[in-house]
């Protein structure tokens, strides 16, 4: 398995046209060789999902459903759990099974004095109207003898307390995503997508969401399941990198910057861009490995240690490989420019020595071709012109394989130019039924 998030320092230097071909070339090569092994695309961009669009393809369920069943997860299954634990003491303490200066008796009433409404609707729940007149009394309620007032016992004896657990059962159950409704598979191409628009009313509400961690915590784990579910996976990831979806990190094995050469200040981005993330995933690694990670990174990684165990994590982040493609390249100068400005730039950081071996260097896309094939026939290329088809595969090979044969910033630039203007891939679909049937 594969987990491949492609990053550009911007929007508009290429990452979705990439990631939709680059998805292409691995499924290709994955048919050819007649190994049943599914590709997925997707879209990360919470804020302005693209891919499903593009490609005319609308899955049943988009992120916008998502986020509204994970709302029920966190908000309201929460709120229901939090009121069954307090309804159990108050109906002990009416039947005499607790005293009154019971503790969790006690503990319930302040719990029940702070509990948030407002996160609760209780138009769709079973029990909802009782729930909302149980609220209604809260000023009534201060201590455990107000429990037994004739209006609130009246109200308890219209809870089922047996019937609202199994309710609560029922919610519980449903309120786990099953990721096969968000994913639409794409009979043309070959491969499936996932992501998907989200509707203009539910924007505000949307952008809300997505920059709360309990919410991010539970749609990283939506990601992990279905990173699980397919041999490769390819991540269009926002711009500017893993940005408010930083724990993903745990779960990607290739990081492939989209290195865009069309000018001086799009150069100076890109590298800062590796920089960027060269920066972060230091701070991660160094906080995994002292026990300094906090939040949602925290809890994420502690519930990936629990699923895989300690060393299968650390030595996926120690391992994480850096894999450019230059993009827009309209003269091979650019390219040689833009390695030795990233050398040296490394070099003042003082992080060349220590990445020289560890940034691959993978692919090769020539600026004219693509913007003529693109703006008259679609993101898709791949097949549809024989060298920018040469050009994909090299970079799937090296996803696929990975990075076997690729040179590394360590390279002269000379052996660098040499492999990213090779002309074929022969020996790409030999190579892939080689390592699969080592690995079968």
């Amino acid at each position: 398995m594969s987990v491949v998030s492609i990053i550009g320092h911007k929007g508009g230097v290429g990452k979705t046209t990439l990631s939709i071909n680059i998805a292409a070339a691995i499924t290709k090569a994955i048919h050819s060789s007649n190994i049943d092994e599914p590709v997925c695309l997707l879209d990360l961009d919470l804020r302005l999902p693209t891919i499903t669009e593009i490609l005319n393809s609308h899955p049943q369920k988009t992120f916008f459903n998502l986020f509204e069943l994970l709302a029920n997860s966190t908000y309201q299954l929460d709120f229901l759990q939090n009121l069954y634990q307090i309804l159990i003491p108050f109906k002990e303490y009416k039947t005499g099974a607790i005293a009154k200066e019971n503790p969790r008796l006690l503990k319930s009433i302040a719990k029940y004095k702070n509990l948030n409404e407002e996160l609760f609707n209780n138009a769709e729940f079973e029990f909802g109207d009782q729930i909302h007149e149980l609220f209604l009394m809260r000023g009534e309620i201060e201590r455990p003898s107000d429990l037994k007032r004739r209006n609130v016992t009246q109200l308890f004896n219209r809870i089922d307390i047996n019937k609202f657990k199994n309710t609560l059962r029922e919610c519980e159950g449903s309120a786990r995503a099953d990721i096969n409704d968000y994913i639409s598979y794409i009979e043309e191409y070959g491969f499936s997508i996932l992501g998907g628009e989200v509707p203009i009313l539910g924007k505000k509400k949307h952008r809300q969401r997505i920059n709360e961690p309990e919410f991010l915590v539970l749609f990283i784990e939506f990601i992990q399941e279905v990173c699980e579910k397919f041999k490769h996976v390819i991540l269009d990831t926002p711009a500017g990198g893993v940005n408010h979806l930083s724990s993903i990190m745990n779960s990607i094995d290739q990081i492939l910057f989209v290195f865009d050469v069309s000018n001086t200040v799009a150069v100076k981005g890109s590298i800062d861009s590796i920089h960027t993330f060269m920066d972060y995933y230091e701070d991660f690694y160094e906080n995994y490995k002292n026990g300094l990670l906090t939040g949602m990174d925290k809890t994420y990684v502690d519930r990936l240690i629990v699923s895989r165990g300690g060393k299968a994590v650390e030595q996926a982040l120690e391992t994480k490989k850096m894999c450019i493609v230059f993009n827009r390249s309209q003269k091979i100068n650019e390219v040689t420019q833009s390695l030795d400005q990233l050398r040296e730039y490394l070099d003042t950081l003082g992080k060349y020595e220590k990445y020289r071996d560890r940034i691959y260097l993978v692919g090769l896309i020539p600026n004219n071709k693509v913007i003529n094939i693109t703006n008259n026939r679609g993101s898709l290329f791949y097949g549809k012109d024989k060298k920018l088809t040469y050009r994909i595969d090299s970079i799937a090979k090296n996803i696929i394989d990975p990075n076997i044969n690729s040179p590394t910033l360590a390279n002269s630039n000379k052996e660098i130019i040499s492999f990213l203007e090779k002309k074929s891939t022969l020996g790409f679909r030999k190579t892939y039924s080689r390592i699969a049937s080592s690995l079968s």
